[in-house]
């Protein structure tokens, strides 16, 4: 009767870790300052009470209960464990200003598929936890062990019992790649939506912010003939564009701009309307704005008006690559999840930028300002320079906001090679970049004259007899690419 149980409890895990699953396999978390981490463990719970006697459907519910208040109790030893030992190194730093952070997504267990009687009264059960920390803590917590899978024990005090959980921490893959710039590029248009959300301060930062980058836009020689200044701003407003030389041919790129301002009580759907558009059409998606834990997109405050996160599901995301950047607080914690309820999105069709902690406005400034320009870079010739994800987040990762996390999602599948082009360029003979074909190939210096390297991430993508390396420590220059050199540093087996 058990096997019933254990086979309909397998049905249900399969079904219940799907949305899991297309998180997982191919969303991939990469942040220069945080990393995402797995930790499982093996435990027992107590068969429901008159088990054998409940239909199959009924033993499902039992049991998957029975692992969930169980796995409850054991995620909340586990936290107080690692409150216990991070402590002490965290010094006087307590929450998100601590050196060695933790941070916990919403729902944050699952139970595994593998479950199996251990006595005539309980049975075990396989259950693991993710969340994401500080780079190097795993080192803290399992100090007496090595290597990207390490172990620790915390004891569970049950009331009636004391149980030993030996966990399992493993270190999630954090590998650099590039955002798919040649799907972004394919149609010779770069558009760019950023929706600033409502905000309930008196000094209105959404505003200030708004304003901050109109001008900006202006300053810069953006063009916009039916836009001069912030007031001249409104919600049917044509973007601001500038071009740049993507290869042989010319991209233009587009900025459309929206905030609670530009709508009165009776015109606050157009808000909604305006961000299903961007969402639907758009290459690139900003929310700047409030956020937490199960808040959506709020587009205004006065009154307040928004997109649950309920209705993320049923959005009409575009079916094409974009990227959307999340910059409010803790997005991280429960907004990728949400979206990718929507059966419109995979991760071969999205990146998404999340934020840890609680950011500071002024982190939203640097954000806008940050990827707008390197995402459109260009070098001395006009050429459009492919900056790397890892690249992008190091702008915004930085020391004097040191309790700020950006990161991405998704990045697994996405180039780790240079997007505009990189077949038979390494080791062609050059005098300049320009003979290397894509703009972030470059001319590098070899002992027996001069060679093509190309843009890469990982020694895995550059291929045998390559690696791919920096050829730069001057941190002014952080966002020129790594390139693929020979290992012997000798072309054409010279």
């Amino acid at each position: 009767l058990f096997g019933l149980g254990c086979e309909t409890v397998d049905k249900y895990s399969a079904g219940h870790a799907s949305l899991e699953e297309k998180v997982k396999s191919a969303g991939e978390y990469v942040s220069t300052n945080a990393r995402e981490y797995t930790l499982s463990a093996t435990t027992r719970a107590p068969f429901p009470n008159d088990y054998e006697a409940l239909s199959a459907e009924a033993q499902t519910l039992a049991l998957q209960n029975a692992m969930d208040r169980k796995m409850t109790t054991a995620i909340r030893a586990l936290k107080r464990h690692v409150k216990e030992v991070l402590a002490p190194l965290n010094g006087t730093e307590t929450g998100e200003k601590a050196a060695y952070f933790t941070y916990f997504r919403r729902n944050d267990g699952r139970s595994a598929d593998y479950v199996a009687p251990a006595s005539e009264t309980h049975f075990i059960f396989d259950f693991e936890v993710e969340f994401v920390g500080s780079y190097y803590l795993m080192s803290k917590l399992s100090p007496d062990t090595s290597g990207r899978v390490r172990t620790f024990s915390v004891d569970l005090d049950t009331g009636d019992t004391t149980e030993t959980l030996e966990f399992v921490i493993e270190g999630q893959q954090n590998h650099d790649a590039f955002p798919r710039y040649g799907e972004l590029f394919e149609d010779d248009v770069l558009d760019i939506a950023i929706h600033f959300g409502g905000d309930y301060n008196e000094e209105r930062l959404d505003i200030e912010t708004a304003k901050w980058l109109v001008e900006l836009l202006l300053e810069d020689d953006w063009q916009n003939e039916a836009v001069s200044n912030f007031e001249s701003l409104t919600i049917d407003s044509p973007p601001f564009t500038r071009t740049l030389q993507i290869e042989d041919r010319m991209l233009t790129v587009e900025v459309y701009i929206y905030h609670s301002d530009m709508v009165e009580g009776s015109t606050q759907s157009l808000l909604i309307e305006r961000m299903e558009e961007s969402l639907a059409q758009r290459d690139i998606v900003f929310y700047s704005g409030h956020a937490g834990e199960n808040a959506g997109f709020i587009l205004d405050y006065q009154p307040r008006y928004e997109i649950p996160a309920r209705d993320f599901a049923s959005l009409p995301l575009a079916q094409k690559y974009q990227i959307y950047l999340l910059d409010g607080c803790r997005t991280y914690r429960t907004y990728v999840h949400d979206l990718m309820k929507n059966d419109r999105k995979t991760f071969e069709t999205v990146d998404i930028v999340t934020t840890v902690n609680t950011t500071p406005f002024s982190a939203g400034y640097r954000l806008i300002y940050e990827f707008l320009y390197w995402l459109t870079l260009t070098n001395d010739e006009g050429v459009h320079f492919p900056v790397t994800w890892k690249d992008l987040l190091r702008g915004v990762n930085t020391r004097t906001l040191r309790s700020v996390h950006y990161g991405v999602h998704g990045v697994a599948s996405n180039p780790k090679l240079n997007p505009h082009g990189s077949e038979g360029i390494s080791c062609r003979p050059c005098r300049h970049d320009s003979d290397c074909g894509a703009g972030g190939n470059l001319c590098l210096n070899y002992a027996l004259g001069n060679a093509c390297g190309v843009a890469c991430t990982t020694d895995s993508a550059c291929g045998s007899g390559y690696r791919c390396a920096r050829i730069t420590e001057d941190p002014d220059l952080f966002y020129i690419p790594k390139q693929c050199v020979r290992r012997n540093y000798l072309c054409n087996d010279q």
